[in-house]
């Protein structure tokens, strides 16, 4: 029979949890590299597989843990000691499929035991992007972008068959290493895996390759503020607290407002020189431009006109803030988090506002926008915007794909000087390219502004915290295209769920059946 009773013998046990442990922390996050995603992941299913479940679920669990904790605190370190808390519950959430693995492999007969780990990874990876406001954070396929060949297979099933992929991987070779590395033994199974994996690959390259982007292409410009952060409305000894409090005294609201028409300015001046070298369309940065309401109506005439006379589309994501009453008597200050988008007319195409909205003090002072994109035809193609965290959901960025959007302009707020301007969340948003058919035009503050075709190619960027001028001039194509992935819409995870409630069910009905003889 081809299987192996668990614990397995394997006296370097230990020395698999060593090397795991030394791989993990760069197997995902920001000091991820991106063959650790897939060499991680081998080692700690060994170490499993050769120990009693519950010593070793429980030693894996903390070795897991702390390298959760060392890929994610870089980008979450705002959260200060609550996010130790968070790597505890996030931990274990991402350490489930290989509890799964560890307690179904030894039910399952052959070489479908390999599909549980990846089966498992998708479907804890697709419910944390539903129930959780952070979504496709943590995604393992986040960690292969420089790998564009592979990537295009998100066309037709967004990124779930990345991870799958991935975490396949493990069970393939962990297969392979309880029968010795015996071709007799394995060949048929490994060849199996080494055959998708390819047709994956040729798949994608040959998208790359025959439906390159081509033909008429428009020049975009993202600007982020080229103010000093220092400078910025919600810096300052004190002011910050008081700003975001609805504290400010009369001075107080003076300096935040000198501070606003600062950035304003810089943005408008440097948006008429991009239009008179050519740029057609510009766009912004989330948490650049911003105005206290009663100034609203000056700022946009002001755009207005510069989008009338440089004869340019103007995409400005915009902050609006004001009283919030119904925070009284201790008042904050709400927020209108929103993208207006000005034709060369000089009228306001629509404004959109921000419909996903980041867990913590945005969640609680900021106004929701509605569950819809909005599109307008241009002769540069079909535009729209979104505002940062609504990149990170797939479903969401979907509305845009079905509606046939080409261009998508966004502006984000990336982190903080402690992410060392991590390119991950642009990389983040690249992904939705490939998925939806649609190029992106996307700021990026405290991290990396970029220009991205339909397939996922950077063709501008620019680092916050190195550029001298965080100006991104580029060229798009004015038509994307449509992908299966659009619409098909997520049947790869609902598929993997299916076949995990299918293994479990054929595991706990074989224990089942082995225990029914001896109550007769």
């Amino acid at each position: 029979m081809d299987t192996e009773r668990f614990p397995l013998s394997d006296r370097l046990s230990w020395l698999w949890l060593a090397v795991a442990a030394a791989i993990l922390p760069f197997a995902n996050g920001l000091p991820m590299i991106p063959i650790a995603a897939w060499l991680g992941p081998i080692f700690v299913v060994r170490f499993l597989r050769t120990q009693k479940a519950v010593l070793g679920l429980l030693i894996g669990y903390v070795v897991s843990t702390i390298a959760f904790f060392i890929q994610w605190y870089p980008a979450f370190q705002d959260a200060g000691a609550m996010f130790g808390l968070y790597t505890g519950v996030f931990g274990m959430l991402v350490y489930l499929p290989y509890v799964a693995d560890r307690l179904l492999v030894p039910r399952i007969r052959g070489f479908a035991g390999t599909l549980v780990l990846p089966v498992a990874w998708v479907t804890m990876e697709y419910m944390l992007h539903l129930v959780l406001p952070l979504g496709t954070f943590f995604n393992i396929a986040y960690t292969q972008s420089t790998n564009l060949p592979l990537l295009q297979i998100m066309s037709v099933t967004g990124l779930w068959a990345v991870s799958f992929l991935v975490a396949w991987c493990a069970g393939v070779v962990n297969y392979a290493w309880e029968r010795g590395f015996e071709v007799k033994r394995i060949g048929r199974g490994v060849a199996s895996y080494a055959a998708v994996l390819l047709a994956v690959v040729f798949f994608g390259g040959m998208r790359l390759t025959l439906w390159r982007p081509a033909g008429p292409t428009v020049q975009v410009a993202v600007l982020t503020t080229n103010v000093d952060a220092e400078a910025w409305p919600e810096t300052g000894t004190g002011l910050d607290q008081r700003f975001m409090a609805g504290e400010l005294t009369a001075q107080d609201r003076e300096e935040v407002g000198r501070r606003m028409a600062a950035i304003n300015d810089d943005l408008l001046a440097r948006t008429r020189s991009a239009a008179q070298h050519g740029t057609k369309i510009v766009t912004w940065t989330e948490y650049n431009a911003a105005v206290f309401a009663e100034d609203e109506a000056q700022l946009l005439d002001e755009a207005r006109q510069l989008a009338r006379e440089e004869n340019i589309y103007l995409a400005l994501p915009l902050i609006v803030y004001e009283p919030n009453v119904a925070r009284r008597p201790a008042p904050l200050l709400a927020e209108v988090n929103k993208s207006v988008l000005i034709t060369p007319a000089g009228e306001i195409a629509y404004e959109y506002v921000k419909h996903n909205l980041l867990i913590g003090p945005e969640l609680e002072r900021a106004v929701r926008g509605p569950r819809a994109i909005q599109a307008i035809d241009t002769p540069y193609g079909k535009l729209a915007s979104v505002i940062c965290l609504d990149m990170d959901y797939p479903d969401y960025m979907r509305l845009a794909g079905r509606q046939g959007v080409d261009i998508i302009l966004s502006g984000a707020i990336d982190g903080t000087a402690a992410s060392k301007a991590h390119p991950l969340h642009a990389i983040m948003a690249s992904y939705r390219t490939i998925e939806e058919g649609f190029s992106l035009a996307r700021g990026g503050a405290y991290g990396q502004s970029a220009v991205v075709d339909y397939q996922g190619r950077f063709v501008g960027t620019a680092n916050h915290y190195t550029a001298g001028d965080r100006t991104v001039v580029a060229h798009l194509p004015v038509q994307g295209t449509r992908t299966l992935y659009t619409t098909l819409g997520d049947f790869f995870p609902w598929m993997c769920i299916l076949a995990l409630a299918g293994f479990m069910a054929y595991a706990i009905g074989g224990k089942l059946r082995r225990a029914a003889p001896a109550r007769s």
